[in-house]
């Protein structure tokens, strides 16, 4: 179980499964570590029914949100120079949104 304040990286898309299941898809990204030792942490996050479609037009670039999140696992892939990467991905579990966490306030600071 991950619960972690995250900023929204790129705003939410939804598709359904082929058995009608709507899966709401978004990644958000927190910070690990402290001065010259901190790195982003990025997590591909999957909100599965119908909670996370009708969350999906609020969960948009730049939001913070408090992300409670199970089913985590490292995936790996293929950059473009060849490398290997990893990310992480999640099942939403819930998703508060923290105050004055609106994409305008974060672009005004």
């Amino acid at each position: 179980m991950l619960i972690q304040l995250c900023r929204i990286g790129q705003n939410a898309v939804t598709r359904v499964t082929p058995g009608g299941t709507a899966v709401t898809s978004f990644s958000c990204a927190y910070n690990v570590g402290f001065g010259a030792h901190e790195t982003t942490q990025w997590i591909e996050a999957e909100y599965w029914g119908e909670r996370g479609q009708k969350l999906a037009e609020k969960l948009t670039k730049g939001r913070q949100i408090v992300l409670t999140a199970d089913d985590l696992c490292v995936e790996t892939f293929q950059r473009s120079d060849k490398t290997t990467g990893a990310k992480l991905k999640c099942r939403v579990v819930n998703i508060d949104f923290t105050s004055g966490s609106s994409p305008q306030a974060n672009q005004a600071q």
